[in-house]
Order: structure tokens, then C-alpha cells, then sequence
């Protein structure tokens, strides 16, 4: 599972551990309050930039040559084995370490963010269009959508 945490936040726990001696040699976990997986994290993308992407899920062992290949081939960057790599990297979080919490600091949630971060990334046809409410959200959840350009 992938941890997110906002680079704000980060920030903010930062000054206070800068500010703060008693935090000194004290190791700290800052994550957010919930954990994802990397296809959760693509679906949350897909839904707030309005597009549906295609995702193939291809095994480590098959993903690292072709990135080989494609590195070598291409004069810009695709993706390289060492990023394959930390994909598949499990973060184990200790339980022993101090977080957020301890340092009077409540982390954001990844999906109240997602449409300040991404807005950028949409269609112009959806650009203008303000974030889908909860009810909206729950609305959509309801229906199956058959898309003619795929």
C-alpha cells in the first residue's frame, strides 16, 4: 500500500520539529490519515481529471525490460527500472515512530486535494467545472458508463 502525505503538511512538521529540541534523534512516520494502493491512487486521478486512462498491469519481471528497451529507444524519459522497482515496494510503517499526531499537526485527507492539483491536467471542455459534491460522488457510483471512444 502507498502512504500519502502532503508536502505541506510535511512542511508544517518540519518547522515544528526545527522549533521543537525535544524532537531531536526522534524518528517520525508522517502519513495521511488513510492508506492507498496505486490503483486506488489512479482511480482518483481518472475520476477528477474527467478521463478514463487505461491501466495495464503487467508483472515487475516483464515491466523492467521493456523499460530497458523504451530507455534506450526513446530521447525522453518514460519510466526506468529503478521506478519499476519502487512500485513494488511495500512501505512498512513502524509502529514505534512518532506521527502527525504527536506533533499537534492533523494531516489532509489525499481526496479534498486532488482538485486543486489536478485542475490543471483536465480537458478544456472540463476545466471550468467545480469538484463533484458528495451526493454527486455517491450518484455516479450508481450507474454504468459505456464510453464510444475506446
Amino acid at each position: 500500500m502507498l502512504t500519502h502525505f502532503q508536502a505541506i503538511d510535511v512542511g508544517s512538521a518540519l518547522e515544528v520539529m526545527l522549533q521543537d529540541d525535544s524532537t531531536a534523534s526522534q524518528t517520525y512516520e508522517l502519513y495521511g490519515p488513510k492508506n492507498y494502493s496505486t490503483a486506488e491512487i489512479a482511480e482518483l486521478v481518472d475520476r477528477e481529471i474527467v478521463k478514463r486512462r487505461r491501466h495495464i498491469n503487467l508483472p515487475k519481471r516483464i515491466l523492467k525490460p521493456i523499460a530497458n528497451v523504451l530507455n534506450k529507444a526513446l530521447w525522453w524519459h518514460t519510466i526506468s527500472p529503478d521506478e519499476i522497482e519502487r512500485q513494488f515496494i511495500d512501505q512498512k510503517i513502524d509502529p514505534k515512530a512518532k506521527t502527525f499526531k504527536d506533533l499537534g499537526i492533523e494531516p489532509a485527507e489525499l481526496s479534498s486535494l486532488t482538485f486543486h492539483y489536478l485542475q490543471g491536467y483536465r480537458s478544456s471542455a472540463f476545466y471550468d467545472l467545480p469538484p463533484a459534491t458528495e451526493r454527486e460522488k455517491r450518484e455516479e457510483k450508481k450507474y454504468l458508463h459505456v464510453l464510444d471512444d475506446q
